[in-house]
């Protein structure tokens, strides 16, 4: 593959999500060996199902919260989606996010999880936004390269 202009920003958009701690190195590292001639779009639709998921699970669990009384199996269930999906594509912050979430839930501090949700759905909406463009321009490349 050629090094042009946009495979160059790419680069360096990638390692800015590292050095930010967006994403995690090794993690990422591991997806990308997943991706080959057989499946050469792995990376732009894992991270796009996960911004898919990640927006529906915060969204249920947003609205767990707000019940009364707290809906603590749908709570439970979405935050166990959303950690274990945000690790497996290596979304540090999310990961982050969320594991302090679970603490003040498993606490029963629900005013604690209601504040921590809100940090998460920030942290989420950056993530979202920066992989959304990341994504937009790793199919322009691969376009261009056909």
């Amino acid at each position: 593959m050629a090094s042009t202009p946009l495979r160059q920003q790419l680069s360096i958009m990638r390692q800015s999500f590292f050095d930010e701690g967006i994403l995690d190195y090794g993690q990422v590292s591991f997806l990308e060996t997943l991706e080959n001639e057989d499946d050469p779009d792995f990376i732009e639709n894992v991270f796009s199902l996960f911004l898919r998921d990640s927006t529906r699970y915060i969204a249920s669990i947003d609205k767990a919260l707000e019940t009364t009384p707290a809906d603590y199996p749908v709570l439970e269930g979405m935050i166990y989606r959303l950690k274990g999906s945000s690790a497996s594509i290596g979304a540090a912050k999310i990961n982050d996010e969320t594991n302090k979430l679970r603490g003040f839930f498993g606490e029963g501090d629900l005013e604690g999880a209601k504040t921590s949700l809100q940090n998460l759905k920030a942290e989420h909406a950056i993530f979202k936004q920066k992989l959304s463009v990341y994504v937009g321009m790793l199919k322009q490349a691969k376009l261009s390269e056909c």
